[in-house]
């Protein structure tokens, strides 16, 4: 008796081991089942961002984009945010803005990753290449830490860059002071790239709002006049064995009239 107990309980164990086993092999070829059914898992950004310009990504900031190819088009964009005073004995000005620089750099364009665009930590400037824009008619300027450092990058999917900076310049503005004190000045930014040649680099400004002024912005001795002059130009440099460089050159005018006429 004993043993037809045991056997029975041995079949009756094995029947069951077997039902269970063809219905999990069953629920792990449905399809609907959650369990069944594999998720991809994306890679993380740090480990996106090491492929997309990290030291195994083959990136290499010293080398602009397109390399032997086509010049790189770089649109620039200046909001100015504050005035300081137009000064006739060191003819000079001050002033606060927003330089933005956007350009297309086919190395940085993904399709990993599901965001349009990524919003990157200012540390990832170094990782990149940029522009070398400067301010030809400079006399000082320095960038802005508090609390942080005012500047932003924004890479884009099609590998388009937008670099935004905070900056306080003071810039020469020669004026003419025969009519001083019934006077109107006229200063110039000019933007240039330090060694690129028009082989290389282009600048050229942003289509809508190339130039825009905070509202209500005011000057204690002078009226700033409600227009502006934008060019484009190139300027010859001799370098060495080589001669008459184009480097790209972005200029924006305006003018001021002092309040001793009103």
């Amino acid at each position: 008796m004993t043993r037809k107990r045991l056997h029975s309980v041995a079949v009756w164990g094995f029947f069951a081991w077997e039902i269970a086993v063809m219905m999990s092999l069953v629920a792990s070829k449905e399809p609907d089942s959650p369990r069944g059914r594999t998720v991809p898992m994306t890679s993380s950004p740090s480990d996106f961002l090491d492929k997309l310009m990290g030291r195994t990504s083959g990136y290499d900031a010293r080398i602009r984009p397109n390399f032997k190819g086509p010049p790189v088009n770089v649109s620039c964009n200046i909001f100015i945010n504050s005035f300081g005073s137009i000064a006739e004995t060191t003819m000079d000005y001050r002033v606060n803005i927003f330089l933005r620089q956007q350009w297309n750099d086919p190395r940085l364009a993904y399709s990993e990753y599901p965001d349009d665009s990524l919003d990157l930590d200012p540390s990832m400037l170094d990782s990149i290449w940029k522009p070398d824009l400067f301010f030809a008619n400079e006399k000082g300027a320095h960038f802005h830490e508090v609390t942080t450092d005012n500047k932003l990058l924004r890479i884009f999917k099609n590998g388009n860059v937008l670099y935004s900076i905070r900056l306080t310049l003071t810039l020469s503005c020669p004026m003419d002071l025969k009519n001083f004190p019934m006077d109107v000045q006229t200063c110039i930014m000019q933007l240039e790239s330090f060694g690129y040649t028009m082989n290389d680099l282009i600048f050229e400004w942003q289509e809508r709002g190339p130039v825009q002024v905070a509202e209500g912005l005011t000057l204690p001795q002078f009226i700033l006049k409600d227009e502006s002059d934008l060019r484009y130009c190139t300027k010859h440099y001799n370098t060495g064995k080589e001669k008459h460089h184009h480097h790209p050159i972005l200029s924006v005018t305006g003018a001021a009239t002092s309040k001793k006429q009103l």
